[in-house]
């Protein structure tokens, strides 16, 4: 589809040049020879770009412009002024417009000036659609589950999320902290800003301060430019310290007088930054512990911990397990391009049963890797790799020993039946047993002998 410009000037023989000009160059032209004809083509036709003539009979460039927020907002508009009177060209820009020519024209710098502002336009377009469907992906309403615990978690999330409150997200490796540190950035008053999260496992105590602070040019060795730091960038958004209890304790001080007085001296400089980023923090380990053991300061503490979310783990809430393997095999559906039209009541049998150490993260995995290989079929118990130390049906406590050795007993088999496709001898050559051991085993746990 060819983007649209209108050319409206006074002077017929530059109007119609440069409207040749730009319809060879591949645009969609429309010309107008005064301010009326300009205003009913801006209301009428849907222009990308607007070229204006500042001084035009019946309604002139400036008062089309101060209409244009109403009249075109999406449209891109360049003025177009006499030389000499560039004046008039600077009090267009405070104005609104987005660019200016003086004349005599010189085609190839409007044409150069039109294609920089649609695509300037098109990133931001872009960019306001990416955030549109983050913002849906991770609000509140993107938290799938069912479970009374997680509704109180998202209902905690909701408030949280209308104030630039401080909060720790408490929980298990894999039980969504993140996810649930993103919901309460997209669904309020920070969700127009950024949104950083920052590893603190992941990253060198030395480096910890420059990330966060950022750093001026020599500040240190390598700092060869200056860098802005996370609070900088993520202003009126959200910084997520992730395990932030491996917080070094030579940086909490400047994360406590950053957080309590919204500004901060970045590393090797004089002069503070004003910030106003949102902390929310995630830790799964506790952080009453650190302070006792003195691996982490108490006033920093008691200011993250404004309001504590914890997350439980998988195996407490089991009636999410159904609505979130839904989702994933909807969400890898269409990232795979696959047809999975579902699970078995057998693997959903399985999947509530495991006890799921890895939390969503191992859910979702597992999932997906099933997905891979299932062909367009549900999803069975077959496809389901789940780790030994992981699946109750071993042995759970109460379990009688000999309880406990046919549950470990069926579990082994059936691996060994599956890593061998279900052949009889040669599970049975692996086991290590002879064939009729194989089989009195199978018929004696109630295996499932074949897909």
């Amino acid at each position: 589809m060819e983007d649209t410009v209108l050319v409206a000037d006074d002077e017929e023989p530059l109007r119609q040049s440069l409207a040749t000009f730009l319809c060879d160059n591949g645009f969609a032209v429309h010309t107008a020879q005064d301010g009326q004809e300009a205003v009913k083509c801006l209301r009428e036709a849907g222009v990308d770009v607007a070229l204006l003539d500042i001084r035009m009979p019946e309604q002139n460039g400036m008062d089309i412009l101060e209409q244009s927020s109403e009249l075109c907002p999406e449209t891109q508009i360049i003025m177009m002024t006499a030389f000499g009177k560039l004046e008039d060209a600077v009090e267009a820009v405070k104005m609104g417009a987005n660019d200016y020519v003086a004349k005599p024209l010189v085609f190839e710098d409007i044409l150069l000036k039109i294609k920089r502002l649609l695509r300037f336009r098109r990133l931001a377009d872009e960019n306001k659609f990416l955030h549109t469907e983050l913002g849906d992906c991770y609000s509140a309403e993107g938290i799938v589950g069912e479970s009374r615990a997680l509704r109180d978690v998202v209902s905690t999330v909701r408030k949280l999320a209308q104030t630039r409150t401080s909060a720790l997200i408490t929980g298990e490796s894999g039980v969504g902290k993140e996810l649930v540190a993103r919901a309460i950035h997209y669904s309020g008053v920070t969700q127009e800003g950024r949104f950083l999260p920052i590893n603190c496992a992941a990253l060198p105590d030395s480096l910890v301060e420059s990330e966060l602070f950022g750093h001026k040019e020599g500040a240190f060795s390598g700092a060869k430019r200056d860098k802005p730091g996370k609070f900088q960038v993520a202003d009126g958004g959200t910084i997520f310290l992730d395990e932030v209890s491996c917080m070094p304790l030579s940086t909490q001080p400047k994360l406590l007088r950053a957080i309590e007085e919204k500004r901060f001296v970045p590393v090797g400089g004089t002069v503070p930054v004003e910030t106003d980023a949102r902390i929310l923090c995630a830790t799964k380990e506790s952080l009453e512990e650190e302070v006792e053991a003195g691996r982490f300061r108490r006033d920093l503490y008691y200011r993250l911990n404004v309001v504590e979310i914890e997350v439980p783990p998988l195996r407490e809430r089991r009636e999410d397990i159904k609505p979130l393997v839904d989702h994933f095999i909807q969400k890898y559906n269409s990232e795979l391009n696959a047809s999975c039209p579902g699970v078995t009541d057998r693997a959903m049998e399985a999947m509530m049963s495991y006890s799921w150490p890895g939390n969503v993260r191992e859910l979702a995995n597992m999932v997906e890797r099933a997905l891979i290989f299932a062909d367009g079929k549900p999803l069975s118990r077959d496809d389901l790799d789940f780790t030994e130390d992981g699946e109750e049906g071993i042995a759970t406590a109460g379990d009688d020993l000999k309880s406990a050795i046919e549950a470990f007993q069926k579990q082994h088999i059936e691996k060994a039946l599956r890593r061998n496709d279900y052949d009889k001898k040669s599970t049975a050559e692996e086991l290590d047993i002879g064939l009729s051991s194989l089989y009195r085993k199978i018929k004696q746990l109630d295996i499932n002998d074949g897909p």
